[in-house]
């Protein structure tokens, strides 16, 4: 069965599993449901397949959908966003260290892998980084695959649990309900060049931030005031969370298991930093302390600014943070990795 119609096969049982979130009223359904029915198939053998480049054609539409949400009210934002913004350094700081102990005493990790999958930056690039300083890549890369299901999967939920029940309909500020040719060669405009852009600049996440990006240019520019329709936008989402669960295919039960109970263990910590110091930046800045959980959160930049969206929430706020978060990690990843191996690989 060739890879494209393993992928098809991939978005109709993704597209299913969406439906039933769907209907049973789950937060972020069709991201969340296509996950799910997609890590099960995976697991159970279906055939079906998501390659990175199957990805960004769906990263893309995300991409142009959040940059909407951008415009000219973000700038006179900009000051209140400060304080979480240099917070994020010693967040991160905190979130790392836990992590990676966690990976060397529990997991017993060697020290190269702890590090790169204790390290809360994406997938892509810890796996590379890792492998290029001895880190078993498989393992890395099932962590960060797990620790972004967990994360996806179970915030929307507990959110849910201190906040009105999440919208199954995307928010109406960065959707349309017309398709017309004008939207379409403005949203193919966006993601051609974003992408084009994003990939020679070798930006990270380069598919969602590339388009991200351009979108978020031209609406703040008052250029265009485009809006993707929902329909559009909820089959990337079935896409997208397609490709989470099709990371699991070739796994068997034992395995996945495993990895889910390992990435358990960070996610939990994570949370738990995540929670302690969005709640602390809004006690000092009074702040909406969920809409600081999300832009903290150790998820993808896509799935969380997808739960801000639903939230009728600032994705552009939450996507910033990401960006800011992914850089550090780039930045300060290698340095902190010479200066554990220098202490003879404890963090």
């Amino acid at each position: 069965m060739g890879t494209i119609l393993r992928f098809i096969a991939a978005l109709a049982v993704g597209a299913t599993g969406g439906a039933l979130f769907f209907e049973i009223g789950a937060p972020l359904p069709w991201v969340l449901g296509s996950m799910a029915a997609c890590a099960i198939a995976s697991v159970i053998g279906l055939p079906i397949r998501a390659l990175s480049a199957t990805r960004r054609p769906m990263a893309a539409v995300i991409g142009v959908v959040l940059g909407s949400s951008f415009g000219p009210h973000l700038f006179t934002q900009g000051k209140d966003w400060i304080v979480p913004l240099l917070a994020l350094p010693f967040f991160l700081g905190s979130a790392a260290l836990l992590c990676v102990t966690y990976f060397r005493k529990v997991a017993k990790f060697d020290p190269a892998t702890a590090y790169f999958a204790g390290m809360p930056g994406g997938i892509a690039e810890m796996v590379v980084m890792g492998a290029e300083r001895g880190a078993d890549e498989r393992t890395v890369g099932l962590i960060h695959g797990a620790r972004i299901f967990l994360v996806v999967f179970i915030l929307p939920f507990l959110i849910r649990l201190d906040h009105a029940p999440v919208p199954v309909a995307p928010a109406a500020a960065v959707t349309g309900s017309v398709a017309d040719w004008t939207l379409l060669l403005w949203t193919v405009g966006c993601a051609g060049l974003g992408l084009l852009i994003g990939g020679l600049l070798r930006l990270p996440a380069w598919h969602l931030v590339g388009p991200l990006t351009v979108s978020a240019a031209v609406h703040m520019s008052g250029l265009a005031n485009f809006h993707i329709p929902g329909w559009a936008l909820a089959a990337a989402q079935v896409g997208l969370g397609a490709t989470i669960g099709c990371r699991f295919v070739g796994l068997t039960l034992g395995a996945l298991l495993r990895s889910l109970a390992l990435a358990a263990g960070s996610t939990l910590i994570l949370l738990a930093v995540t929670f302690a110091w969005a709640a602390a930046v809004s006690a000092v800045t009074g702040l909406d302390p969920i809409l600081l959980t999300l832009a903290y959160s150790p998820g993808g930049l896509a799935e969380m600014s997808m739960v801000a969206l639903s939230l009728a929430l600032e994705p552009g706020v939450v996507a910033i943070h990401h960006l800011t978060r992914v850089v550090l990690v780039l930045i300060g990843g290698p340095p902190g990795f010479k200066w554990i191996a220098k202490n003879g690989g404890t963090a």
